[in-house]
């Protein structure tokens, strides 16, 4: 049997060669989040289910960022410019991220 890593649809996906059939199985992807002129880029964001969402602190400003939403619940707490964290969202469905220091800033993440 061969063990082989492809790239299909954007995503590394590994697989093994079984005489005709291939077996594959998906490896998370990971999208990026910057906080910015007390914003976040992009403002709305889809991924799926295991998919983990890295926020980098690229502002002036310390930040706060966390979410609410049923199923995926995280606050990442004091974030200081500079630093990057991430979360690994695993429910489908709507997750609102907000900031507690700065109650404008607002991401909607869509996990399919």
């Amino acid at each position: 049997m061969r063990h082989t890593l492809w790239t299909v649809a954007g995503a590394v996906v590994s697989g093994t060669l079984i005489g005709t059939l291939v077996a594959v199985a998906a490896f998370a992807a990971e999208s990026r989040v910057v906080q910015t002129g007390k914003a976040f880029e992009p403002t709305t964001l889809t991924v799926r289910a295991g998919d983990s969402v890295v926020f980098a602190n690229e502002d002036f400003y310390d930040h706060n960022v966390y979410s609410e939403s049923e199923g995926n619940v995280f606050n990442l707490a004091i974030q200081p410019p500079g630093q990057t964290n991430a979360v690994t969202l695993g429910a489908t469905g709507l997750v609102e991220v907000r900031c507690r220091i700065h109650p404008k800033m607002k991401l909607m993440i869509t996990v399919e």
